[in-house]
């Protein structure tokens, strides 16, 4: 310590550098004015930083997965940890990931806001399929080519994969794509959807067959689609032999041999009378006349017997294949029926053949016979006798008339006096209109509703010709199509419109002294009348499809295709040329229109409500049948409508939705294979 420790230490003066005098009013600003202006400055910074701190909140932005790069737009925002301060209103955020699609969405931040949460959706991965062999693509249900091809680019996530080729099995393949712009490849190999399948017969050398086709001969290994098969083995002099086959895909399989047996002989017999009873060795194999297949190389014993005949026989011993035509004659055991017959001038017939009465005493078969006789404007007779040997018997017929008076008023069957164009009665009677969903070649048309027809009505059995058509106007012309004449006097009358049809009707009705019809305006004359009109389609269908046993027709011929010989007027070999699809080995002679009357008779005797021409009808088409449960009673059709309904196939048609009996067109103008029929009332 220096000696001078404890000396006193006293203060200076002090002056500020650069200051001239403490207080000089006109002296330079020191150190303490500047620092003032400073703090000036700085609080003038901070006070709108403090605004912003005291009025923003800090709220999480969640951004899954978390991204590269994220900014926020829109506004002042300050990052702080894993917050944003932010004030109220609205932002817009953007954010980026490798892999992913960018973000850029709106973020509205209010004054209860704490937490927004975003997600970042993956780019879509890449799929390179490669299959053995190529099979065809769909994805997710959706047809996506076949293989091999160019990566197919699919979101992320997983799909659903289905491949098939053929003669493999169909793979169902669920796949998880990863995305992000990646690609993934799949290998897949298909399973053969058939298996080899040997067959062998005894002998060998037999034809197989499936549905007809051949496959080989055996013995062989066929190469067979899984699922069941009838295998057909056949041989000249053997009997076809049929196997049923369950082929299991990928599984070899080794069939039990086939043991052939020798093909039977075939006779083909007959008997005069037709209708007699055949044995063979004692048991029954039908009535003739009837072929019949026998055992080859066995003596066999046929017996024929008929009511009313000697039983006639035979023995035969035929080889393998061997054909053999065989006629015998039943010696007939009589017995006599005495009969009168009242009107003596009246048709007698016995078992449907015309007889003569003669004196009375007829020679007949021992059994039971069918006696029928009649006359017109008489109660016809039907009855059945039974007819024994050594017995005389004795029957008298007399026919009575009062039936068939009363009947008078109304016949079954009339002809117009202008044109000679013949009617039948149809009965009345409840039916459904229309088609079930379930019938093959339906249309949405239709629809089934029941319908009630009250009244008996008369429908022309044939379509109106050209010849009659020209009584009512001379100059009309059905015309030609391509090289052939629809003009002709026999056949339909075509290219004719709907009110050319109603005026036909209102003519022919005023020839045969009938009262009109229709109103000028083509409305039916209410009450309706008994003069000449185009049918209703209830009538139409009714008449064409259920009138007779009752039973719904589905064909002109019948219930099932193809159609037999002489089914009427259709879309033949002969009109190739002139329609897109016709009846494949059907030639009903005609290359358009036909002679009417010529087809099938429908049950009640009418002709052409299927082929030759379609045929218009009396109702105004609409399509949208509402189905009800209630029955309608004796339905016109619409009160409007620009179409009118039309009905029946014509020779342009071949395909089996036409060709049915319940198809319904429609049409506005005239064609060349539309014409149409008449109808009335009966009272």
């Amino acid at each position: 310590m220096s000696p001078d420790r404890d000396a006193l230490i006293q203060p200076a003066d002090y002056r500020p550098p650069g200051s001239l005098g403490s207080g000089s009013p006109g002296a330079p600003r020191g150190p303490r004015s500047s620092a003032w202006w400073l703090i000036a400055v700085v609080v003038a910074l901070l006070l709108p930083v403090g605004w912003f701190l005291l009025t923003a909140r800090a709220v999480t932005i969640q951004v899954e997965p978390p991204p590269d790069r994220l900014a926020i737009s829109g506004g002042l925002s300050l990052h702080f940890g894993g917050h944003v301060l932010l004030r109220s209103g609205q932002y817009r955020l953007h954010a980026e990931k490798d892999g992913y699609q960018p973000l850029d969405t709106e973020l509205a931040i209010a004054d209860d806001s704490r937490q927004a949460a975003f997600t970042m959706t993956k780019l879509p991965g890449r799929l390179q399929l490669i299959s053995t062999p190529v099979a065809a693509i769909s994805v997710d249900g959706q047809p996506a080519g076949s293989t091999p091809q160019e990566a197919l680019e699919l979101p992320a996530g997983k799909h659903q994969l289905s491949l098939t080729a053929p003669r493999h099995q169909p793979q169902q393949i669920e796949v998880d794509i990863e995305g992000l712009g990646k690609l993934q490849t799949l290998t897949v190999e298909l399973k053969p959807g058939w298996a080899p399948i040997a067959v062998s017969s005894r002998p060998a050398g037999a034809e197989v067959s499936i549905a007809g086709q051949p496959q080989g001969k055996t013995p062989a290994t066929l190469e067979l689609g899984a699922g069941a098969v009838e295998l057909e083995f056949r041989l000249p002099g053997y009997k076809p032999r049929r196997l049923p086959v369950q082929v299991v895909a990928n599984q070899p399989q080794t069939l039990p041999e086939v043991l052939l047996e020798s093909a039977d002989a075939t006779v083909q017999l007959s008997s005069t009378p037709d209708g007699a009873s055949v044995t063979v060795d004692g048991a029954f194999r039908g009535r003739t006349p009837l072929a019949l297949s026998l055992t080859p190389g066995t003596p066999h014993a046929l017996v024929l017997s008929r009511d009313g005949h000697e039983n006639a026989e035979a023995r035969l011993t035929l080889a393998a294949e061997e054909r053999k035509t065989l006629a015998l004659n039943l010696t007939p055991i009589l017995g006599v029926l005495k009969l009168s017959l009242t009107p003596a001038d009246a048709v007698l017939r016995i078992d449907g053949e015309t007889r003569s009465l003669g004196d009375g005493r007829l020679e007949l078969a021992a059994t039971t016979h069918r006696i029928e006789a009649a006359k017109s404007g008489f109660r016809p007779y039907g009855g059945d006798i039974t007819v024994r040997r050594g017995v005389d018997q004795k029957l008298d017929i007399v026919l009575q008339s009062e039936a068939e008076l009363k009947a008078a008023a109304n016949p079954a069957l009339i002809s117009s006096a202008t044109l000679g164009l013949r009617l039948r009665k149809i009965a009345p009677g409840s039916f459904t209109m229309g088609t079930p969903r379930s019938d093959q070649g339906r249309q949405a048309n239709e629809v089934q509703h029941p319908v009630r027809l009250t009244r008996p009505y008369y429908l022309a059995t044939t379509e109106i010709t050209n010849a009659q058509f020209r009584q009512f106007r001379s100059g009309h012309s059905s015309g030609i199509v391509s090289r052939a004449s629809l003009d002709n006097e026999g056949h339909p009358v075509v290219r004719v419109s709907w009110d050319d049809a109603v005026a036909f009707c209102n003519w022919l009705s005023g020839k045969d002294g009938l009262p009109a019809a229709y109103n000028a305006d083509g409305s039916l004359v209410q009450p309706l009348t008994t003069g000449y009109r185009l049918p209703s389609e209830a009538e139409w269908e009714w008449a064409a499809r259920f009138h007779g046993d009752g039973a719904p027709r589905r064909y002109p011929w019948g219930n099932a295709m193809p159609p037999p010989p002489d089914s009427g007027n259709f879309a033949d070999a002969r009109a190739g040329t002139l329609v897109n699809q016709i009846l494949d080995g059907y030639d009903d002679g005609h290359a358009a229109t036909a002679p009417v009357g010529k087809g099938l008779a429908i049950a009640p005797g009418l002709y052409d409500l299927g082929g030759n021409v379609s045929e218009w009808v009396h109702d105004r088409y609409d399509g949208a049948i509402v189905p009800s449960m209630a029955a309608v009673s004796d339905p016109f059709g619409p009160a409007s409508g620009a179409e009118h309904v039309v009905r029946g196939s014509s020779w342009r048609h071949g395909r089996i939705t036409e060709l049915r009996l319940a198809w319904r067109d429609h049409a506005r103008e005239p064609r060349d294979d539309l014409g149409f029929r008449v109808a009335r009332y009966v009272e």
